[in-house]
C-alpha cells in the first residue's frame, strides 16, 4: 500500500475507532489505529504464516519474533479497552490509593501513585514480557 492511501486509510480507521469511542483522547485513538489497522494485521498474518509452516513440517518452530509481535497488538488493543474513559476503573482504584497516601502522609506512595495515574491516562503502561524462558 503506498504512503498516499495508508494515509487516507488512516483517517478512516482513526474516524471509526472515534465514532464507536467518543470519549477517548487522540493519543489513544491514533495507537489504537496503529496497532489494530496498521501492525496488527501484518502481526496476524506472519503468526498464521508460522503456523502454516508448522502444519507442514513438524520441525519447524512457531518463533518467538511472530508470537510476541502478535500479543504485543493484541495487548495494546486490550489494554486500550481497559483504560478507556468510559472503564475506568483502574483510575478509580489509583485514585483510592492516592487518597490513602495523602492521609498516611506518605509522600513516596503520593509520586508513585500519581505517576501510575499518568501513566494510565497516557496509554504509557508496559506490556509483559511474553517470552518463555
Amino acid at each position: 500500500m503506498g504512503p498516499h492511501r495508508a494515509s487516507a486509510e488512516g483517517g478512516r480507521w482513526r474516524a471509526a475507532l472515534r465514532r464507536k469511542y467518543p470519549l477517548a483522547p487522540d493519543e489513544m485513538i491514533v495507537t489504537a489505529a496503529h496497532h489494530v489497522y496498521v501492525d496488527g494485521p501484518e502481526a496476524v498474518l506472519d503468526f498464521l504464516a508460522e503456523a502454516e509452516l508448522a502444519i507442514r513440517d513438524p520441525e519447524h518452530e512457531i518463533g518467538y519474533g511472530p508470537s510476541s509481535d502478535l500479543l504485543y497488538h493484541v495487548y495494546n488493543w486490550l489494554q486500550f479497552r481497559a483504560i478507556l474513559p468510559e472503564g475506568t476503573t483502574q483510575v478509580v482504584e489509583l485514585l483510592k490509593q492516592l487518597k490513602q497516601a495523602v492521609a498516611e502522609d506518605d509522600r513516596e506512595l503520593i509520586t508513585s501513585t500519581a505517576q501510575a495515574v499518568e501513566d494510565v491516562l497516557e496509554g504509557s503502561q508496559n506490556y509483559p514480557d511474553f517470552e518463555i524462558p
